[in-house]
């Protein structure tokens, strides 16, 4: 019989937070080298040589002089750094705010007005009246009904 899942965080300490920073930056560091790769290659094709580099991540993220040597250091810094990473600060910020807003929800543990609705007099003595009909003229603890 499997067990009920849980939202139960981990043991250690801080280790949930750590997991998350290093998927979250693991995914940055693609997104920007493959934004990079497609900007630069973008760039090339209108302003270089014109050709197609292969897809080579880790060239576009570290070496993009080496994909695009007809590309001028300037043309190379917008297309290849600038450009890229506003995508990907727009990207991870987007992803964090979504992230939030769905991990967020109402967690404070205390009840709303609606949930407590129920526990109030007037339904306390009328659930109390319809269980136990001759109870109806009788006061309660607290004084008449309302």
């Amino acid at each position: 019989m499997a067990s009920p899942r849980t939202n139960a965080p981990s043991t250690t300490t801080g280790s949930d937070a750590l997991l998350y920073l290093l998927i979250g930056g693991l995914g940055a560091a693609i997104t920007f080298g493959s934004l990079a790769w497609l900007t630069g290659n973008l760039t090339n094709v209108l302003v270089g040589s014109g050709t197609w580099a292969p897809f080579r991540v880790t060239e576009a993220l570290l070496h993009p002089e080496v994909l695009w040597p007809s590309l001028s250091t300037s043309m190379l810094m917008v297309g290849a750094r600038v450009v890229p990473g506003l995508f990907t600060v727009a990207l991870v910020v987007t992803a964090a705010v979504l992230w939030m807003r769905c991990r967020s929800g109402s967690r404070s543990g205390l009840a709303r007005k609606a949930d407590l609705a129920p526990l109030l007099d007037k339904e306390i003595v009328a659930k109390a009246k319809n269980l136990r009909p001759s109870l109806g003229g009788r006061e309660s603890k607290r004084g008449p009904a309302r």
